[in-house]
């Protein structure tokens, strides 16, 4: 019986070494496998990580570019505010200079006319006796008409008028004047 016992003895003895191979390399697999895992882990990480940053920083790039965009905006729009200020008080300047004044800004642009365009000069009712001296100085006809007009004239060729009135003048001028009145103030 000690034969067998031996044999038993020896058969066991080699079952639990081969079991404790097997459990060795299932652990040793366990452990590759659970450090591939965490590898594997860490990158998929860093990569959310960079995508994460890369995202919040195109977020944080388009909130910058949206601010400034809309600074740029309201800084235009209080130029432009501004620049139609200043026009509308040179218009009121001139609308307001004293009589002599005025007829003399009135007597340069009637000097400047194209004789061709016509003779006869239409104001408004208000201009009517301080620009008439003037107009016939310089040539021309004040109509017994009256036009509805700040400030300015007319002049009138048969059914062709030309309008000078300061309004008239200031639409067709308003984009020259923009670029002067934002090169001397800004």
């Amino acid at each position: 019986m000690n034969d067998g016992k031996i044999i038993i003895d020896k058969i066991m003895t080699d079952a639990e070494s081969e079991v404790d191979a097997i459990l060795a390399r299932g652990r040793q697999e366990v452990e590759t496998m659970q450090k591939a895992a965490e590898v594997k882990a860490l990158r998929l990480q860093e990569s959310y990580r960079k995508k994460a940053e890369e995202e919040a920083r195109k977020a944080h790039a388009k909130e910058v570019s949206g601010a400034e965009m809309a600074a740029k905006k309201a800084l235009l729009e209080e130029k432009q505010k501004i620049l139609a200020e200043v026009i509308a008080e040179a218009k009121e300047r001139l609308e307001q200079l004293p009589d002599v004044q005025y007829a003399e800004v009135i007597g340069g642009m009637l000097e400047r006319l194209d004789p061709e365009q016509g003779k006869e000069i239409i104001v408004a009712q208000k201009d009517k006796a301080r620009l008439a001296d003037v107009i016939r100085e310089k040539g021309y006809v004040l109509s017994e008409e009256t036009r509805n007009i700040e400030s300015g004239f007319v002049v009138k060729n048969g059914d062709v008028e030309y309008n000078y009135s300061f309004e008239a003048i200031i639409m067709v001028q308003k984009e020259e004047m923009q670029i002067t009145a934002a090169k001397i103030l800004f």
